[in-house]
């Protein structure tokens, strides 16, 4: 019996492996009970090759690897890849009134700047993308109940500007859908065993995240994996999660070692998820790694024709990053942008609960393909605008109305937010329009295109801005300090102050402030 499981498991004509006994007999959906496994044993009692072993020519255990490239812990500054998106300044609406964006559910860039800062490292400033800070807190919109997308804008002064700037916030959420209406889940998981994921915080994290995984879906969903190294091979076909002794011994066979071929990875994966297909199900390839790519093709453009034949086929691709140090962001996010995914980033146990246990089930389930953003300015109030981030996922104007051109994908319950701070014309007094927002997707539903708009107004002065838009706000103003350069930067804006508008959000019992309030104090003393 494997210590790891910890449900009591009888079988007759003796001690059968569990993975017999599920075999053994039919097990009815009903009665059946989700396995208690010890998902954080994984990370906790992990084993790495150490220096001095590999050096020798001895192992240290079952994931010992065999160069001294492959065992040593990277530092955590050491060899990343981040490639900075950029920083949009402002923009005169006599010349270009409209604004056209892909909206984006990535977390990561924020989850990167947690890790190193809670190692009093500061995050290059090429590694931030405002928005995944924005998008990685919870502003708690009302979800809409006869739309697939819901949207809500607000406005007010911004705090970090002494010159009557105001700020737009257009948040964007999705229908929920219920544990009982969630549709079957179909997921391969595609595991990165090379030699730079032997590391507890990398193929220790990803054996608890499958735990997590068999542990919390559904006895008929449907989990696949493939690894690869310097080769891809399967390691577990399609198998439902009813089946736990299979998905406990392929979770205990993973082992890491060799290069990194991620082509070969990412090529099985979508072969084992286009036989594990599923009409009536959520179709899901997790892409688990550090995102290194040194053998075959390496980069995201050449990765991209297979990703997105993928998603025309209805198979999503989630990138979730693992460790740091001979870390490549800039692959794990473009990846998940061709896949019609989301990246995100696991750097602790209780990250990983968040993402595989709260989150995944539901916004694995898109409910809007290809949603976009447009806002239109009225050049006779607004004298300039800008948007905060998303300055890798602008497009065309003209592609708004294109349904051919690829835009993010929203999951249930999912929620977007945009940021834009305003010049106002002189003279427009409150509760003027300045322009209009319009949503436009492709309903998963019905197949049908949807729009929905909303009117941006000038917000009062003497009115204090609502607490998601504060936090909102800070969280903004708090990435943009950091990022460095662009308009933010010759502001009189410190840490100190962000410090406080943080703590008073706390004070109020704002959901996020004191993780936000946390981050901006380890930055003061952070280098």
């Amino acid at each position: 019996m494997n210590p790891r499981v910890t449900t009591l498991i009888v079988c007759t004509a003796g001690a059968l492996a569990l993975s017999s006994c599920s075999s053994a007999r039919q097990i009815n959906d009903a009665s059946w009970q989700p396995p208690e496994l010890d998902a954080k044993s994984y990370y906790d009692d992990y084993e790495q090759a150490s220096y001095e072993d590999a050096a020798s020519g001895t192992t240290a255990g079952p994931n010992a690897s065999a160069t001294e490239s492959q065992v040593r812990d990277p530092g955590l500054l050491e060899d990343n890849t981040f490639v900075d998106a950029g920083t949009s300044g402002f923009v005169d609406p006599q010349r270009d009134p409209l604004s056209t964006f892909a909206l984006d559910v990535d977390t990561g860039s924020l989850s990167v700047a947690r890790t190193l800062l809670a190692s009093g490292l500061l995050p290059p400033t090429e590694s931030i993308r405002p928005e995944e800070w924005v998008n990685a807190f919870d502003y708690h919109q009302q979800a809409p109940t006869h739309s697939d997308l819901g949207v809500e804008v607000e406005s007010a002064l911004a705090p970090s500007a002494d010159d009557g700037t105001q700020v737009v916030r257009i948040g964007i959420k999705a229908r929920e859908i219920s544990a009982s209406q969630r549709p079957p889940v179909a997921l391969t998981m595609v595991v990165d065993t090379s030699g730079s994921m032997d590391i507890r915080e990398r193929l220790g994290l990803v054996k608890s995240s499958l735990a997590l995984l068999a542990e919390h879906l559904r006895p008929t969903d449907t989990i696949a994996v493939v690894t690869y190294e310097d080769d891809a091979r399967p390691v577990l076909p399609p198998t439902p999660i009813r089946e736990t002794g299979a998905i406990v011994d392929a979770i205990e066979n993973l082992r890491s070692g060799g290069s990194t071929n991620l082509a070969a990875g990412l090529r099985l994966g979508y072969q084992q998820a286009r036989e594990a297909y599923r009409p009536d199900a959520v179709n899901a390839v997790i892409l688990a790694s550090d995102g290194v790519a040194n053998v075959g093709m390496t980069g995201p453009d050449a990765l991209s024709r297979m990703i997105s034949r993928g998603g025309d086929e209805g198979i999503h691709l989630v990138t979730v990053g693992f460790g740091m140090g001979n870390y490549n962001d800039d692959l794990m996010e473009q990846l998940a942008d061709h896949g019609d995914g989301f990246y995100a980033y696991v750097d602790t146990f209780g990250e990983a609960e968040r993402l595989f246990v709260d989150e995944l089930s539901s916004t694995l389930t898109p409910v809007a393909m290809d949603a976009k953003v447009q806002v239109e300015f009225d050049s006779g109030a607004v004298s300039s605008y800008r948007l905060i981030g998303y300055d890798n996922r602008a497009l065309a104007d003209e592609d708004f109305t294109d349904d051919d051109v690829d835009a993010g994908e929203i999951g249930a319950g999912h929620d977007v937010t945009a940021l834009y701070e305003v010049e106002l014309v002189e003279g427009v007094e409150p509760g003027v329009e300045l322009g209009t927002t319009t949503v436009r997707w492709e309903s998963v539903a019905t197949g049908t295109i949807e729009q929905q708009t909303g009117t941006l107004v000038a917000a009062d002065p003497a009115t204090p801005p609502s607490d998601p838009l504060e936090l909102a706000t800070t969280v903004a103003d708090f990435a943009q300090l950091l990022k460095e350069g662009g308009p933010a930067a010759g502001r009189e804006l410190d840490q100190g102050t962000l410090a406080k508008r943080a703590a008073d959000l706390e004070t109020r019992g704002v959901d996020g402030a004191a993780q936000l309030h946390d981050l901006i104090v380890q930055a003061q003393t952070a280098r």
